[in-house]
């Protein structure tokens, strides 16, 4: 048994959802990505409940202390140990199961190692007092330092925990998904659909990884330097032009906008792998693999630069040519997306659909995903960034963002869940989490760009002098929804039954 396997059958609750079935001969490509999905959700339910208390600490008019604790831990909870750790572990089991190699070995283990250890570093730092937004505006941490609003300690620790979910997504994630693809002996035994990397299933995953990996070597460099001279190993007079906001802010804004441009590369590529699958008709095939390819690589050109639109604010230092720039290439993304419309309308209306759970959460959290573009794509506008920017439109851009890719993802997972533990998920519990979400996701994007459209200030934790507690209420109420869904999933699994049918033949249907 595998190190991954052992830690997830010891895990209380949460390991009865993901213990992994040994008796298919598929535990090197199950054991480490049931970890991170097991993991994931565990920083699901931490998120959560994080994001009941924030409304709640204004409903109870609470300190608002407990307001910008929470918010913060909330936000990067749900963006980087849930929403990014699940696209691991599910993009990981698919490619292992489409190039035939095992996840195994130190790699994927420091993979996970420094996700899960860099969010428990930054979890103790807020609550040490570091109060930042998930958007790190450097060099607020510092300067809250200096004026005595947290300590220097926690200034330490919080970067280091950063440092290490970084380390995560732009060196060891990718470096495993190359490793994978161009790397390693293929074993015909794992391979349970074989693709081939021009296919747009593996392309996006491709594309992705180069993604986040060449976006953000420069962060890379400069987060190095900077916590090289934070522990004192090096003098703080040697990283000063690492500590600069403006180069600080451009080498961290480019890899943080690609880095949710990558993730919707990948759940691009998984809606093209996972939707032939459910066709109508069987044919497999989408309406056209050019098309899709084609959508792919636009996206990838048109968002890596599209990151220029969030330093509207930045003059003198960014000439306005790049704010315009930024501007130009959001609405190109535009393209990207309405060539992915094209070709999966036109793959269901050609094919039909047999409308199971997974493929129809899927689709759903792809038409969130949908609403939040055209959300950035308005946020992106020179003009509406100087109404919108410091509101809570752009507090449910990325909510809604975050929520659209886990919401596509759990789909997937649907997908890869029996071939992982063997077991079967209940097909009413799996309608009624879609029902739950799509009003609980929707009811609460559409409130927060509503409150941001009506000047609703982000990160403000005094609600009720300027008239908020309508949107703040609203909020809550969708969140539990979302939360209710969320519970019926994790139910779903809690009572999944084992699968009478051979689990060999099944995993390669």
């Amino acid at each position: 048994m595998s190190i991954a396997s052992t830690i997830v059958k010891n895990t209380p609750i949460f390991g009865r959802m993901f213990a992994v079935d040994k008796s298919t001969g598929l535990e090197e490509i199950n054991a480490w990505p049931a970890l991170m999905i097991m993991s994931s959700f565990v920083w699901l339910v931490v998120a959560g409940l994080l994001g009941l208390v924030m409304p709640a600490t204004q409903i109870f008019d609470l300190s608002s202390d407990h307001f910008y604790t929470t918010l913060t831990l909330h936000g990067a909870a749900l963006t980087f140990p849930f929403s990014f750790q699940l696209m691991m572990g599910v993009g990981l089991h698919r490619s292992g199961g489409c190039v035939g190699k095992a996840i195994t070995g130190w790699l994927p283990a420091l993979t996970w190692l420094t996700m899960n250890l860099g969010a428990a570093i930054l979890t103790v730092a807020v609550l040490m007092g570091l109060k930042v937004s998930v958007i790190v505006m450097f060099p607020l941490p510092l300067v809250g330092a200096q004026m005595g609003v947290w300590s220097m300690e926690s200034v330490i620790v919080g970067f280091t925990g950063i440092y290490l979910v970084l380390a995560c997504m732009i060196l060891c994630y990718p470096l495993l998904v190359l490793k994978m693809m161009f790397f390693g002996k293929k074993r015909q035994e794992l391979v349970l659909s074989e693709r081939s990397l021009n296919e747009p299933g593996m392309l996006g995953m491709l594309l992705a990884a180069a993604t986040l990996l060449l976006t953000g070597l420069p962060l890379v460099v400069v987060g190095t330097t900077l916590v090289l001279a934070l522990y004192k190993v090096i003098p703080m007079s040697l990283a000063a032009w690492a500590a600069d906001p403006v180069v600080f802010q451009y080498t961290f804004f480019l890899f943080a906008h690609n880095l949710m441009e990558a993730m919707a590369l990948m759940v691009a590529s998984a809606m093209y792998a996972t939707l032939p699958l459910y066709l109508a008709d069987g044919s497999r095939k989408l309406y056209s693999e050019k098309l899709a390819n084609l959508a792919l690589w636009v996206l990838l050109v048109t968002s890596v630069t599209s990151g220029l639109h969030h330093f509207i604010t930045f003059y003198p230092n960014q000439p306005a040519a790049l704010s315009y720039w930024g501007n130009i290439m959001s609405w190109g993304t535009g393209i990207g997306a309405a060539i992915s419309i094209f070709t999966v309308l036109a793959t269901i209306w050609q094919h039909g659909l047999k409308p199971e759970p997974g493929i129809i959460a899927v689709l759903i959290g792809w038409a969130l995903y949908i609403l939040d573009g055209a959300s950035a794509i308005v946020t992106s506008n020179i003009a509406w960034t100087y109404q919108l920017h410091g509101t809570m439109w752009q507090s449910g851009h990325f909510m809604t963002v975050v929520l659209s890719m886990s919401l596509m993802w759990m789909g997937v997972l649907y997908h890869h869940y029996p071939v992982i533990t063997g077991r079967k998920l209940d097909s009413a519990l799996g309608s009624l989490y879609i029902k739950l979400m799509t009003v609980g996701s929707f009811g609460a994007a559409i409130v927060m760009l509503a409150g941001g459209a009506a000047g609703m200030p982000r990160r403000f934790a005094d609600w009720h002098p300027e008239g908020w507690m309508l949107y703040g209420n609203l909020i809550l109420a969708f969140g539990l929804i979302i939360g209710a869904s969320f519970a019926v999933y994790f139910y779903n699994m809690m009572k999944s039954r084992e699968i009478s049918a051979p689990m060999g033949e099944l995993a390669r249907a």
